[in-house]
């Protein structure tokens, strides 16, 4: 997973591939035990198909490009996933229930939590925080609870070891 993933329960599959969107798979989360073919078909793919002018061609292209190999992709009906060659394709609201175009809404306040029963983790998109907008202490926007729910030490640490630094900070109205 990449490190901006908040996990939140147990992933019940072993060789699997997150699906970002129905028929393109994500580099970021992914399982499968050591030596895996499918991985090694992968690296294969890294070497021969390199292209560093093109975005994402040794990431989320290159899973999408072996997975497409094995496997007929098709859309994705309601929250089932897929499978193929005992490699299982995981349905984007398991890690991305909040797309990436919609990233702002971790960092807004929720009159409702919103529902992530049909998720295993949560993909934040750090990436796309080019405001550098701040995880505050106090404030209750929806990714400061889910450190508090998910990631208790993470959110203590960082309450306590970053005042001031723009990354978590504390409410000085408390």
């Amino acid at each position: 997973m990449d490190t901006d993933v908040i996990s939140i329960r147990p992933i019940p599959v072993t060789n699997f591939l997150a699906a970002q969107a129905s028929q393109f798979a994500s580099n970021g989360i992914f399982g499968f035990p050591h030596h895996h073919w499918f991985i090694w078909d992968c690296m294969k793919d890294f070497v021969q198909n390199y292209n560093g002018r093109i975005w994402g061609n040794q990431g989320p292209l290159l899973m999408t490009r072996r997975l497409r190999a094995l496997c007929n992709l098709t859309n994705f009906h309601n929250v089932e996933d897929q499978s193929c060659k005992n490699i299982s394709f995981l349905h984007p609201q398991r890690f991305y229930p909040i797309p990436y175009l919609a990233w702002r809404q971790y960092y807004r306040v929720w009159d409702t939590s919103p529902d992530f029963n049909d998720s295993y983790a949560l993909h934040l998109w750090n990436f796309m925080n080019k405001e550098h907008k701040p995880v505050v202490a106090g404030s209750n926007i929806l990714v400061e609870n889910l450190y508090k729910t998910y990631c208790p030490t993470t959110y203590k640490d960082l309450i306590q070891g970053t005042e001031g630094s723009g990354h978590m900070q504390q409410n000085k109205t408390e």
